[in-house]
């Protein structure tokens, strides 16, 4: 296959940063006398956008939300990226490699968009990438495929010649109503081969473990 632009999502493909996220989820629950483990706001959140966790919750828990909580997320999380945050092994690698090989990058994620620009000046990977999508920038978020349609539409080449990176599987979901070949990435999750079933189960075109499994593809 000869891809000439490629499309990643940012959470849990370019920076580790779901453990982070999840963190002040809990705590912001807790807060609202909801407990919940990380785990499950993982298993059950991950991918997608905080809003949509918000009012899931309160639909199952009967709880009105503070005003202004998704402000003080993004406030408590870009806190822990400063200390925490780290990018995936072997991204720079990667990224240069597809960098010399010629072809573009933008990013399509879920995340808002200040905190996806913060993300990838913290790690140094900012140059790699064309330009930044969000669920700010379309109609509707991941799972529906608007932000990979968007970035689609502004990378200048056609469907069959532009590749999706994402892990979760919202993320994946999305992609593959966008009708782009999609790779399901399972490195930044504990139990891998479990996940790999469930991204097949929606319809990754291919599931790899580590980054650099995308060079002998693309």
């Amino acid at each position: 296959m000869v891809f000439k632009h490629i499309i990643f999502d940012c959470d849990g493909v370019l920076i580790d940063s779901e453990p982070l996220s999840m963190r002040v989820d809990v705590e912001l629950m807790r807060e609202h006398g909801i407990e919940i483990t990380e785990a499950e706001a993982h298993h059950r959140f991950v991918g997608t956008t905080f809003e949509a966790m918000l009012v899931n919750m309160s639909r199952e828990h009967g709880v009105t939300f503070r005003e202004g909580l998704s402000d003080e997320k993004d406030s408590r999380l870009e806190e822990l990226y400063r200390r925490e945050l780290k990018a995936v092994p072997q991204l720079h690698e990667v990224l240069t490699v597809i960098h010399e090989r010629g072809i573009s990058c933008s990013v399509a994620s879920n995340s808002p968009k200040s905190r996806v620009h913060l993300a990838l000046d913290l790690i140094g990977a900012a140059h790699y990438f064309k330009s930044v999508w969000t669920f700010e920038d379309v109609a509707n978020g991941k799972p529906e495929p608007d932000v990979f349609l968007k970035a689609l539409s502004e990378s200048g080449v056609d469907s069959h010649q532009c590749c999706v990176v994402e892990d979760s599987v919202t993320g994946v979901t999305a992609a593959v109503a966008a009708k782009l070949f999609t790779f399901g990435f399972t490195g930044t999750y504990e139990t891998p081969v479990q996940h790999a079933v469930r991204l097949q189960s929606v319809g990754a075109s291919r599931v790899v473990n580590q980054l650099e499994e995308i060079l002998t593809v693309i």
